[in-house]
């Protein structure tokens, strides 16, 4: 059977990612709140439209001719046609394949054939999640509005910086073990073969933010942890599991200039199954077009090595669940435990998308 032109248009992993997609949506899993990785920006082209399940609901995720990004309900709100698949862009607008009303990226329905625009019925319209687009990326907010506030890299698009995007990969473990990892110090020596004694401080932890710092925990973990990488590492949780990891010469935080500055995102499809990826942001050695070669060459060889890096956890992290109750021992550190209470603290149980703001008491403390 040929592909259709919707088909055509997926990447490996949006196939990956919708095998076994059920037709009705039912979310089990409560998930904090926060900004989530949606897609890598160069993988939505303007005119495109793509279905995407993220926490067991499905959508509409399209770029506008302008190049503007809508996330909406893939059920159409007429008569219940999937938008995701049968969808087309006009404009800054996606327009349904069944009856052709055409809707905004802030859910608003503008055309329906037939009808004057002036009597479109109010309740003609889809539910719009707000996205944000940065430094190479997609980003939806989960949870009520207002958002909450957005952390940007401002010298991500620089001229001065390379921004490279990196791979997708897919986990079948939940969100919460695969996004504690990063602030796991007790698998450094194994994993990625770490030398000498490190230890996360904890800097900031309180209502959204959490934000830490790797470093020697004595003299002899001064060493390097592996090539390219110093034992001085800023990470700041930009959502509930997407990170800044910003490489630093010493125990100073540099949050605006650092040599290497890894983006990682891990995001919810559905109860059982999730993606994450990485953006790699490499300060430029020297400018000018003379040296670009060699720029490019020393941010191919920072890319490979966050590469390595994934792929030395990427088994582990494919199948990650978490034991009925964790068996904790001096060498694990409190990281975990505090990024435990960064992500549990943002969980209002029951909500999903579209409820109303809960009550503040119904926030987990």
């Amino acid at each position: 059977m040929a592909k259709s032109k919707w088909q055509k248009q997926l990447k490996k992993y949006d196939r990956r990612l919708l095998e076994g997609q059920s037709f009705g949506e039912e979310q089990k899993t409560d998930y904090p709140f926060g900004w989530y990785f949606a897609r890598y920006s160069e993988d939505l082209e303007p005119g495109q439209v793509l279905p995407v399940e993220f926490m067991s609901h499905q959508f509409a995720l399209f770029r506008g001719k302008s190049g503007r990004v809508g996330m909406v309900d893939s059920q159409c709100c007429h008569m219940g046609a999937d938008l995701g698949r049968c969808g087309t862009v006009v404009d800054d607008r996606i327009k349904c394949g069944y009856h052709a009303w055409e809707f905004r990226t802030d859910g608003g329905c503008e055309v329906i054939p037939g009808l004057d625009q002036a009597k479109i019925p109010p309740r003609a319209g889809q539910r719009a999640i707000p996205v944000r687009e940065h430094a190479g990326n997609i980003w939806f907010w989960y949870g009520p509005e207002p958002v909450g506030e957005f952390v940007e890299v401002p010298y991500a698009d620089s001229k001065k910086y390379l921004n490279l995007k990196g791979q997708i990969y897919t986990a079948r473990g939940t969100l919460l073990p695969v996004a504690e990892h990063v602030s796991d110090i007790y698998h450094f020596p194994v994993a990625h073969k770490g030398v000498g004694k490190l230890e996360y401080a904890i800097l900031v932890n309180k209502e959204d933010r959490l934000e830490y710092q790797l470093r020697p925990a004595d003299a002899t973990g001064m060493k390097k942890v592996q090539r390219w990488f110093k034992p001085f590492a800023f990470i700041e949780m930009i959502g509930p599991s997407a990170s800044l990891y910003r490489t630093q010469k010493d125990a100073t935080v540099d949050r605006s200039g650092p040599l290497l500055t890894i983006v990682l995102g891990g995001t919810p499809v559905r109860d059982d199954l999730m993606f994450f990826g990485y953006r790699v942001i490499v300060r430029k050695i020297l400018p000018g077009p003379l040296f670009a070669p060699l720029n490019h060459l020393i941010a191919r060889m920072m890319w490979l090595t966050v590469r390595r890096n994934v792929y030395a956890d990427i088994d582990v992290l494919r199948w990650l669940r978490h034991p009925e109750k964790t068996l904790w021992v001096k060498p694990d550190g409190p990281s975990v435990r505090e990024f435990r209470a960064f992500f549990q603290r943002r969980i209002a149980p029951g909500w999903r998308f579209g409820d109303p703001a809960p009550e503040e008491s119904a926030v987990s403390a």
